[in-house]
């Protein structure tokens, strides 16, 4: 079993001296799993791989495509129809997995290539054929678009998902496969599905050795034991999102993989995490150099400030400064420095996961009473929204349904100006949250680049007393070092545009502090419908469980056994209508909220408050 440790090391950027190369073929693999999870973005990845091969003047017939179910018309590709305007208040309903659904299927086709089943057997027919055709000298390109599983014991056993129950295929059986082919082919991977990273070591079961021999490497969208952003589901209808867009466009332009892999560094702005095999080589030698961590990053921050110090190294300090100011992050100045930035980030993830959550589950109740009251308004929906109506109704009928419902159940919550307003104050709560957990996401993915840019920098260093160690490095970087024959015209034509910086971290800290849920520090159940009914109350009328002491409602004089029938003089008619509206009140200003006390009838007005967390020190010079 090898150490977890090498997934935060290393990542090599350095040009090599070009080799004399034979023929390029390609075997591409997009398994999908199954039409629901086989997203178009795959396909439009393909579409670009075959686009980019036939600029370099690579002969269709030496490209195979395993694609999904191959060339069968059936539908098998997900994509996404446009939502409608307010779709977002059926979330969380009874009709939210089918009104809300607006997934649509097509067939996948790829022109000028036919396409073969991404299956087991198809993939060893395919290298059985390549057997037969390669030569010495020549080099297979392995494409991977796709979905991948992680093995919790060896990387080596990570998986690419293909197409149907249970079909997939182990970096080790991909690797034994490869075995088949003439020792003197190289084998270059560029792999973007979930876990890529464990695909480094296809060498050891091709080469059938723990030593790289520099017939076999690859490029990587994320380390062995992280998910890639392509496989996120809300990417089913985006095209040009991720790692394997941004490596076929940057090379496009700089025509060599070790170039491209040094762009998308820097300009893949998902929480990708780029790595190749040389990266992981050295990551793996320094982790059984130093298993520790405290005293090892140490002793690794010491060859590290020998290693910026040499000038053969200005290409890799100008890429930290890229990194750094594209994604406001603090530049490193050691490992030591930078895992704790790294660890105050991800503290501030779990603060943001935590308010997504609040402002998710109040969203919830909230569309929840809004569509109950419709329904008691409106009593015919009762039966078209039945699941015996909506069961068997195809994709297109659903969404006009849905459209239906949204036109009836808008102006329902417009009646009361404020239920809307909540409604909006709820789901715009929920989406800035979300949106910068995203681009935390994106800095600690930004800060681990360049903790492998520094470990890089450390294993070269450690490898120059070491003759065995460097031969084999200097073989990776050789095997990586493929080049495309692009005409200078395409290079020129597809320059990579320059993309926005993200917003200041320290704007994002403060805009995630101004958007936190309301809090007043209670707990409480509904009340009974029998006792709702002997008392005359409505049926959101809810028993206060306990009151946090100090809390807003402790203030304010709240109880245990108070029971909550409205606020600011509205009943709460449907169940689940107190949390939205406290988690939607305005910050740090009165919430009137009508109690029953006994045989009396009060107002109780707790100052709103963001709920209390331990403090986290601070990243970057935002508020604490």
């Amino acid at each position: 079993m090898r150490p977890l440790a090498v997934v935060m090391l290393s990542a090599l950027v350095l040009s090599t001296p070009a080799r004399a190369d034979g023929d390029l073929y390609a075997l591409a693999i997009n398994g999908g799993g199954d039409r629901m999870d086989n997203f178009a973005s795959h396909l439009a990845h393909l579409r670009q791989l075959v686009d980019l091969l036939s600029a370099a003047g690579v002969p269709r017939d030496r490209i195979i495509v395993l694609a999904s179910d191959g060339g069968n018309p059936a539908p098998d590709l997900a994509t996404r129809a446009p939502e409608p305007a307010y779709t977002w208040l059926l979330q969380g309903t009874s009709v939210d997995p089918e009104l809300r659904d607006l997934t649509t299927y097509e067939s996948s086709t790829l022109a000028g290539v036919p396409l073969r089943p991404a299956t087991r057997t198809e993939l060893s027919r395919a290298i059985g054929e390549l057997r037969r055709r390669l030569h010495p000298g020549d080099t297979l390109l392995i494409y991977v678009t796709d979905h991948g599983t992680e093995s919790r014991w060896d990387p080596i056993d990570n998986r690419i998902t293909l197409w149907g129950a249970h079909e997939a295929v182990s970096a080790r059986s991909l690797g034994s496969q490869l075995s088949r082919l003439p020792s003197t082919v190289r084998v270059v991977s560029l792999m973007s599905q979930c876990y890529s990273g464990g695909f480094a070591y296809l060498y050891e079961a091709r080469e059938r050795s723990r030593v790289p021999g520099g017939s076999t490497c690859g490029f990587f969208s994320s380390t062995p034991d992280r998910p890639a952003y392509g496989c996120y589901p809300e990417v089913r209808g985006q095209k040009a999102v991720g790692h394997s867009f941004e490596f076929l466009s940057a090379l496009a332009r700089r025509h060599r993989f070790p170039a491209a892999h040094r762009d998308v560094l820097w300009s893949d702005d998902t929480p990708d995490i780029p790595l190749r095999s040389s990266d992981l080589y050295l990551a793996e030698l320094l982790a059984r150099r130093f298993p520790g961590r405290e005293k090892d990053v140490s002793a690794i921050d010491t060859l590290l400030r020998k290693a910026l110090a040499e000038p053969d190294f200005a290409t890799e300090r100008r890429l930290l400064d890229r990194i750094a100011g594209f994604y406001d992050v603090p530049h490193p100045v050691s490992l030591g420095k930078l895992d704790e930035d790294v660890d105050r980030l991800f503290d501030f993830l779990d603060e943001l996961d935590v308010d997504a959550k609040v402002w998710e589950t109040a969203l919830v109740d909230h569309n929840r009473a809004g569509l109950d009251g419709l329904i008691a308004r409106q009593p015919l929906w009762r039966e078209r929204l039945s699941d015996k109506a909506l069961r068997h109704m195809k994709a297109a009928a659903r969404r006009a349904r849905a459209t239906e419902l949204l036109a009836a159940l808008v102006p329902y919550l417009s009646a009361e100006p404020s239920r809307l307003d909540r409604a909006e104050r709820l789901f715009s709560g929920l989406v800035d949250t979300d949106e910068i957990a995203y681009r935390t996401e994106v800095r600690v993915a930004a800060l681990l680049r360049m903790r492998f840019v520094l470990t890089s920098l450390v294993g070269r260093e450690w490898i120059k007393q070491r003759p065995a160690q460097g031969k084999a490095f200097a073989a990776l970087l050789a095997c990586e070092d493929l080049a495309l024959p692009l005409p200078v015209a395409e290079n020129q034509s597809l320059s990579k545009p320059a993309s926005a910086k993200l917003p200041p971290l320290a704007e994002d800290q403060r805009r995630a502090l101004q958007i936190r849920p309301g809090w007043v520090g209670i707990t409480y159940v509904p009340l009974g419908r029998g006792r709702r009914a002997r008392l005359s109350l409505p049926a959101g009328a809810v028993a206060v469980t306990s009151v946090v002491p100090r809390s807003p409602a402790a203030e304010a004089g709240l109880r245990r056994g108070d029971i909550v029938v409205g606020a600011s003089n509205h009943a709460f008619t449907y169940a689940n209508d107190l949390r939205p509206v406290i988690v939607a009140a305005a910050l740090h200003a009165p919430l009137p909220l009508d109690v029953v006390r006994g045989r009396s009838r009060i107002v109780v007005s707790p100052v709103v408050r963001e709920a209390p967390r331990p403090r986290r020190r601070n990243l970057g010079g935002g508020p604490n």
